[in-house]
């Protein structure tokens, strides 16, 4: 994996790189920061955080040597794939595949990491300087799935925040779940054998964190808790209509434009919810 020095003659150095890959026309060749690798002790706390498994295909952006998808053929039973611009280092890097055994479940691309293809991946592995992985914040939320994973090295992502750390080995392991794009306005019918009731849910977002209004054609009730995960999406509605407690529970997964799943209604005294089922779709504006 990749950082820079802090020393002041290697960040002139790299502010050197950086300016001739911007002034090279077409395919870029030149990598964006020097090479610094990930300690194999810390590869496998980020592999661990990420909940890396056989279904995943972990894409390491500034690959190196190629420990990191090595490790996650290796050790967690997935597939990999090294983005890497030094030629040098991918001809290593799938040496040291074929040693560890796991060549046929790796490979490495000798590619500029701000244009290769993410959307395979479930996982990305970074390490890379602050401002590198908040350049990379709108690829990653463009073409990564909701639930795929991106662990990061020391470095955080700007105004994205984290939704997990981990101190490991005196450095720091960040983890982000990429959420589902939910802000709009979404119709929601809910039904069960008895009826039905409608509603409109207005949802406001800022990446994992959203704010929501629940509401119907007579009022709009006060929504308690909300939380996004990936595509899996909650909220809480906790009222009083007319000095009688009211308590919705939604809960279902956001594809696209539609959003499905089960909803638990309590209305006065009674002790049990009454389930529904959940079908929201967004609002066009």
């Amino acid at each position: 994996m990749k950082k820079r020095n802090f020393t002041v003659f290697t960040i002139f150095i790299c502010s050197l790189v950086l300016i001739s890959c911007d002034s090279i026309p077409g395919k870029k060749t030149i990598p964006d920061v020097v090479f610094a690798t990930t300690p194999h002790k810390v590869v496998k706390e980020m592999l661990k955080l990420a909940e890396v498994n056989k279904d995943d295909v972990v894409y390491d952006l500034g690959s190196g040597d190629g420990r990191i998808v090595i490790a996650a053929a290796r050790d967690f039973g997935g597939r990999g794939v090294g983005v890497e611009l030094d030629k040098e280092l991918v001809t290593e890097s799938i040496k040291n595949a074929k040693e560890a055994g796991v060549a046929e479940r790796v490979k490495f691309l000798e590619e500029d990491f701000f244009t290769v293809d993410l959307r395979e991946a479930t996982v990305v592995a970074l390490y890379l300087l602050p401002e590198m992985n908040a350049r990379l914040l709108p690829k990653f939320l463009k073409e990564l799935k909701p639930g795929s994973k991106i662990v990061s090295h020391m470095w955080e992502m700007g105004k994205w925040k984290p939704d997990m750390m981990l101190k490991a080995y005196h450095t720091t392991v960040y983890l982000w779940v990429v959420p589902a794009q939910v802000e709009g306005n979404w119709q929601v019918m809910l039904r069960n054998e008895k009826g039905s009731r409608e509603y409109t849910l207005a949802i406001k977002q800022d990446f994992q964190k959203i704010r929501a209004t629940l509401s119907d054609e007579k009022r709009r009730y006060s929504v308690e808790d909300t939380n996004l995960q990936g595509s899996d999406i909650a909220i809480k509605v906790s009222d009083a209509v007319r000095g009688r407690i009211f308590i919705i529970n939604l809960e279902g997964a956001v594809m696209g434009d539609v959003m499905e799943g089960t909803a638990f209604i309590r209305e006065g005294g009674t002790p049990f919810a009454v389930q529904y089922s959940m079908k929201a779709e967004r609002l066009m504006q």
